[in-house]
């Protein structure tokens, strides 16, 4: 048992086995495609291969004569409302779950077939005929903000999805006076790459619909099936099984989402689907694709005074809720980090494109912003004069800086910037040291840093138009002293059923197999908006203190009277109500709940039965929409980390190998230590395929990486010795004390190992990834010349 900083007891900070493991791991788990129901038909769906044309019909009567085959729609005989368009802010998509008029993507869903099982329908799937006009493919960002472009939605009159343009008045101010500095920073096309793809599995029963899918937020896939399908909320179920990694993608809702349930109702029986890792490649939803022209004012000592920019995004074609343009909103709020930087202004673009929807990937925004501005400072501490590390220092935020606010609206409460970098530089250079003893003094071999802030549990108004932030909890007590609580948040492998149990028996005094968790079920679990943007703890944590302080108001009330004592003398410790000074008069929580559940004339007056409690927690201080300065709090709260890397580039190949790893790290007061270091590792190895591996490049609007054979992941050579340190004290702004870590891994890897490449090969520049062999040949052809 832990000890709080005033010598109490406490849960957090107990390196705890996760309770949801053992089942996990022994093959009893759930997933969707283990969900099996009585007289259950299967789904294929017929992609287009043609980036963009008109659909002028769709031939599906060879199909629906093959055996074992129930049924074929194309998009005509589909009678769903197009997904709404709740954004204001942005040009609406009025997309259509299967095609009707004109598909703008290569693996746009055509037609749907639904048969015995999924080799028969996947063979009458193949007897499909379309019939498509191509029409012209609009490839690349500049091919769609030519003045000749094709439109991808004629309505339109141009390409942009979104368009954001700053008021630059006073920056310009800054950049008239002060030396520029500038660059060009893309992060190219990549792709969440879950162990599990996605699934959907639906019933319609008793006139109530039940949908089993593979998503990280149950009830707003339930909002939008109500919207879409013309249900009322309450007679849809949504049920998430065991997920098998989400990484933002599956906060997306796909156009099977939608057609699965209309099947089921249709058809009068369970239908399921499940993808393909082909399918997964070129439907699900991508992600980054983002260029960020960035410059800065700098001032005689390097140090910035402005930023001024643009983040420019392919969006694929746009087809997807929430829209892909969230990110580059963040990236925005990220470009600051943790530097006093007091004026910027950043124009956004969302760009259609022939290609598959961008969405949500793991960080969400933050590596795109974070490999810009570290690249930016690496650029002007070489083109001033000044040592890179050097210039971080003279702008870096000290504890006495804050509360602080950036430039782009975020307000820092706690943290610490100035510490966590000095200890990451302090284990950076020790491993380049000692890596240097083993390679010799010829290798080249190069370390590089990575600085940043994390905006926690979000808001998702501006990217849905609907929802918000607020989360609920119900906790309820059994007679026997257990608790049941039932959360909003969801799990998909991060732990989630163990933080919640631990956080539940830590604000009720009593052990965590005590407590059972009941989450990812729409009509168990309390409403919530799912786990996302690194919120889960902190925006369940705040429902369950609120939850818990209900409960251990009435336990007191009820113990006082049992012991015939004054509430106020009462203490709760290790699951007991004692009188303060005398540990022999006590009663536990499984008597209290005795008395409220069963023995109720024991209650004291005025108090009625039962022992549980609802709350719900909406994180204050957030902005959801822009202020009138367009400056934006979009975030509960801000965690910082610096990563140090130190690599190994293969002049020849121009490969380039990871040696070490360190990440140091602040979110707060930690929950448990396992489950936090498993966050940042696997986030560390995304990052390090997104810097090094993973792309998904188009030609001509086809997509030519459809396979694991050319979609490349990092795998356990890839990923190296890692050291990780957390920093942090409780928050004092957050519940708990906690701030949330889910994607602190993966934001700072691209510009860190960037940093290592151009400070082992002696350029500046490294400022694209993936960095293949291919590009890494030209840096050290760039080098040598």
């Amino acid at each position: 048992m832990q000890t709080s900083e005033h010598g109490s007891p406490t849960l957090l900070g107990a390196s705890t086995r996760r309770i949801e493991d053992d089942r996990l791991l022994t093959g009893r788990a759930r997933f969707i495609a283990d969900v099996v129901l009585p007289g259950m038909v299967e789904a294929a769906f017929v992609r287009s291969d043609v980036p963009h044309a008109r659909v002028r019909g769709i031939d599906t009567g060879t199909a629906a004569e093959c055996p074992g085959v129930h049924a074929v729609f194309g998009g005509a005989e589909v009678d769903l409302a197009a997904v709404p368009d709740r954004m204001p802010w942005v040009r609406p998509v009025g997309h259509v779950p299967l095609a009707r008029d004109r598909v703008r993507h290569v693996g746009c869903p055509l037609a749907v077939v639904v048969a015995d099982d999924r080799y028969l329908a996947e063979d009458a799937a193949e007897l499909v005929d379309p019939d498509l006009e191509p029409l012209p493919v609009v490839g690349t960002v500049e091919q769609a903000l030519a003045d000749d472009a094709p439109l991808l939605h004629p309505e339109w009159g141009d390409n942009l999805l979104l368009s954001v343009e700053p008021d630059t008045a006073e920056v310009d101010a800054a950049f008239a006076e002060l030396r520029t500095v500038s660059g060009r920073y893309e992060i190219r096309r990549q792709s969440a790459a879950p162990l599990e793809g996605r699934g959907v599995v639906a019933e319609y029963r008793d006139d109530r619909l039940t949908v089993w899918t593979s998503t990280q937020a149950a009830f707003v896939v339930r909002g939008m099936l109500s919207a879409v399908l013309g249900l009322p909320e309450r007679d849809i179920r949504v049920i998430t099984p065991d997920v098998g990694g989400g990484f933002g993608q599956k906060n997306e809702i796909y156009p099977e989402e939608y057609l699965i349930p209309w099947l089921a109702m249709r058809l009068r029986r369970p239908v399921r689907w499940i993808e393909d890792r082909h399918e997964h490649l070129i439907a699900a939803t991508h992600a980054r694709d983002t260029t960020i022209d960035l410059s800065a004012a700098v001032r005689e000592d390097g140090t910035i005074a402005a930023l001024r920019g643009r983040v420019r995004t392919d969006l694929g074609s746009g087809e997807i809720f929430p829209a892909g343009y969230g990110p580059s909103l963040v990236s925005v709020g990220s470009l600051c980090g943790p530097y006093r930087i007091p004026q910027q202004a950043i124009a956004v673009q969302g760009v259609v494109t022939n290609k598959t929807p961008t969405g949500g990937y793991r960080g969400f925004g933050g590596p795109e912003g974070t490999f810009a501005i570290e690249r930016l400072v690496d650029r002007i501490a070489c083109e001033v004069g000044v040592d890179r590390l050097e210039l971080r220092r003279r702008m870096i935020l000290d504890p006495q800086d804050l509360p602080y606010e950036t430039a782009a609206g975020a307000r820092l409460v706690s943290g610490t910037h100035r510490d966590a970098f000095e200890r990451a530089v302090d284990l950076g250079e020790r491993m380049l040291t000692e890596e240097r003893e083993k390679v010799g003094p010829a290798a080249l071999l190069g370390v590089g840093y990575a600085t940043y802030v994390e905006g926690v549990a979000s808001t998702t108004f501006s990217i849905t138009g609907t929802w918000s932030s607020q989360d609920s909890a119900d906790v309820r007590f059994d007679a026997d002293g257990g608790v049941t609580v039932a959360v909003g948040v969801s799990a998909m492998g991060q732990g989630a059923h163990t933080t919640v149990a631990t956080l539940v028996a830590e604000a009720l005094t009593i052990p965590v197999e005590r407590v059972r968790v009941v989450m990812g079920d729409t009509d168990t679990a309390a409403f919530g908006l799912g786990s996302w943007a690194s919120r889960g703890a902190l925006v369940a944590g705040g429902a369950i203190e609120r939850a818990a302080e209900v409960l251990r108001r009435k336990g007191t009330a009820i113990a006082a009277h049992l012991l015939e004592a004054a509430p106020e003398d009462l203490e709760l410790t290790g699951g007991r109500f004692r009188v303060c000074g005398s540990p022999g008069s006590a009663v536990s929580w499984s008597r209290v709940a005795q008395s409220a559940l069963n023995r109720t004339f024991e209650l004291p007056p005025g108090v009625d039965p039962g022992l549980e409690a609802r709350a719900v927690y909406e994180p204050p201080g957030l902005d959801h929409v822009p202020r009138p300065d367009g400056k934006m709090n979009a975030a509960a709260g801000y965690t910082n980390a610096t990563h140090a890397a130190v690599v190994l580039v293969d002049a020849e190949t121009g490969v380039v190998e990871v040696l070490r790893y360190a990440v140091v790290h602040d979110c707060g007061r930690v929950i448990n230590p396992l489950t936090l270091a498993g966050q940042i590792h696997g986030g560390v190895a995304q990052g390090i395929g997104g810097a090094l591996h993973e792309h998904l490049p188009y030609e001509d609007g086809q997509p030519l990486a459809t396979t694991f054979t050319d979609y490349l992941l990092p795998g356990p050579r890839e990923v190296p010795e890692m050291v990780v340190e957390e920093l942090g004290e409780p928050a004092p702004e957050m519940p708990f004390g906690v701030k949330g870590a889910g994607e602190a891994g993966i934001i700072g890897a691209p510009a860190a190992i960037a940093g290592a490449v151009e400070h082992a090969l002696g350029v500046t520049g490294v400022d694209v990834t993936p960095l293949t062999p291919s590009v890494v040949r030209g840096l050290v052809e760039e080098a040598r010349s």
